[in-house]
């Protein structure tokens, strides 16, 4: 059922070290006759890219230190990517909630058949679409990446002499 359309490589390439949800992809793709290749780091990634040939690549947004979202974005701009699926378990965030709700994202927390579903319905577009959706994902990626300021903002009511 899964993939049926794609005769060619039979490799997912999947960004993340969450365990958790690489043992739940990983035995779900496992029955389903797919290799599931997880790297932890993003390092180097675009070589393990070109090296392994995936039909998909799924990329966790939960990575440390903004990784993900740098990585994303240096995926989405080469020219033969595969499909790009974001995850994230960061369900409770209202702009990430709303991605997820129209499709953009992907909750880690949902099943395995659930994440491969959408999986196999962005295989079966048109390379023309797929393209177009790889650019729409790398704009996402863009409007909900952290910002560099974030953490670093001095808090609005701060008593200035009291907290020194």
């Amino acid at each position: 059922q899964y993939l049926s359309l794609h005769e060619g490589s039979r490799t997912i390439l999947m960004i993340s070290n969450d365990e958790e949800l690489d043992t739940k992809l990983r035995s779900f793709a496992n029955r389903i006759g797919l290799l599931l290749i997880r790297a932890e780091r993003t390092a180097g990634i675009v070589a393990i890219l070109q090296a392994t040939r995936p039909i998909a690549v799924l990329l966790d947004l939960d990575l440390a230190n903004k990784a993900a979202w740098e990585t994303g974005e240096l995926l989405l701009r080469e020219p033969a990517c595969p499909a790009v699926l974001l995850l994230t378990g960061r369900v409770a965030q209202f702009n990430l909630r709303a991605a997820i709700r129209a499709g953009s994202l992907i909750s880690k927390t949902g099943s395995a058949s659930r994440i491969f579903d959408l999986l196999e319905e962005t295989l079966e577009m048109a390379a023309a679409n797929r393209a177009e959706r790889n650019e729409i994902q790398r704009l996402l990626i863009s409007q909900l990446r952290p910002s560099e300021f974030a953490d670093s903002t001095t808090p609005a009511h701060r008593f200035w002499g009291i907290n020194e």
